[in-house]
């Protein structure tokens, strides 16, 4: 309710996973994030190592209990070798050396400043991005750790705020509402072979306090690529929460969504976004693409599948309009 705006506006909130897995009160390994830092809309943080970005020994490890993924993404937080720890300023002066997620979550807030003062440089006089665009964009230009894919460790992986910055300088991003039934479609543009990502996260509006499942309000992402292929989001196995995430199915636990074509072809990729079942609507959502965002309009768009020909080669050419009429 406080991230949607209850208390009079919406407030980016970052949260620390817990570090249950050292005090062994949740127990030693997946299942030990305790609340509040399951709820579905802030951002949680886990820890890693600052040297090398291993798995700190204490780090919470979700699923939640109706199965969502947690953290959101991690940060440095402890230190195995040298001082041990994080260094910082210390309560009773001076400085002080400690580990915990509560050392990883001020970094991600601190860089969120920074992320959020460059909006604001870029936008002047306009909103600040939603906490639900925050999360997405973290999660889309994190470096991933682990298992392919998000996990139960790392989350969506370790935060990269110079690559989130980038990302939202170059306007790969948007902001959008959905109501019941509804699609929004948007177009990535891929000039080279690569990564093709479409991320997407909402603040939903809150459940039934003790009730599994906690989502609400349901959208669906899915990218189409040039050949018509469905690219499904990332989604993990709760009961088996160590196993990597998949691409096989539409996800109807997490308020957010990645879908990553890990070797995609040049061309226009259709990024398909449905409101599964919007309880309360309409939802407000964030969505970052890489590596090319395009707004979807009537003007259609054109590509090769190449810039440059020889004589006698053939040309292959992808049209793509969003309202194009086929009855017309």
């Amino acid at each position: 309710s406080v991230v949607r705006g209850d208390l009079g506006g919406d407030i980016r909130i970052v949260w620390a996973n817990g570090n249950e897995r050292g005090s062994s009160n949740c127990g030693t390994s997946y299942n030990s994030t305790a609340p509040p830092a399951c709820a579905k809309n802030h951002i949680t943080v886990g820890a890693f190592n600052s040297n090398d970005e291993s798995m700190t020994y204490f780090s919470s490890w979700g699923p939640t209990d109706d199965g969502r993924i947690k953290p959101d993404i991690s940060a440095p937080g402890c230190q195995d070798d040298d001082d041990g720890g994080v260094t910082s300023c210390s309560s009773s002066g001076g400085y002080t050396t400690m580990c915990g997620t509560s050392m990883a979550c001020p970094t991600v807030t601190g860089l969120s400043a920074l992320i959020v003062q460059d909006w604001r440089n870029l936008y002047p006089g306009e909103p600040d991005l939603m906490n639900a665009t925050l999360k997405a964009l973290l999660a889309h230009t994190a470096e991933d750790k682990f298992n392919a894919g998000p996990d139960c460790q790392f989350g969506y992986g370790s935060v990269r705020v110079v690559d989130a910055i980038e990302h939202v300088r170059a306007g790969n991003h948007t902001e959008l509402e959905i109501s019941q039934g509804e699609t929004v479609e948007m177009l990535v543009f891929a000039e080279q072979p690569g990564v093709i990502k479409a991320t997407i996260a909402w603040d939903d509006v809150p459940a039934t306090p003790l009730v599994i499942r906690s989502l609400v309000n349901d959208i669906d992402l899915v990218v189409i690529d040039p050949n018509g292929t469905v690219h499904h989001p990332w989604t993990i196995d709760p009961a088996n929460p160590g196993n990597p995430a998949v691409r096989t199915q539409a996800d109807h636990l997490n308020n957010i969504e990645q879908v990553q074509i890990d070797a995609g072809m040049p061309g226009v990729y259709r990024v398909l976004i449905t409101g599964f079942n919007i309880a309360q609507g309409p939802q407000k959502f964030g969505l970052m693409a890489s590596p090319m965002l395009i707004q979807c309009s009537p003007s259609g768009m054109v590509s090769l599948d190449r810039s440059s020909y020889g004589c006698n080669d053939s040309v292959s050419l992808q049209v793509v309009d969003c309202d194009l009429k086929l009855d017309a």
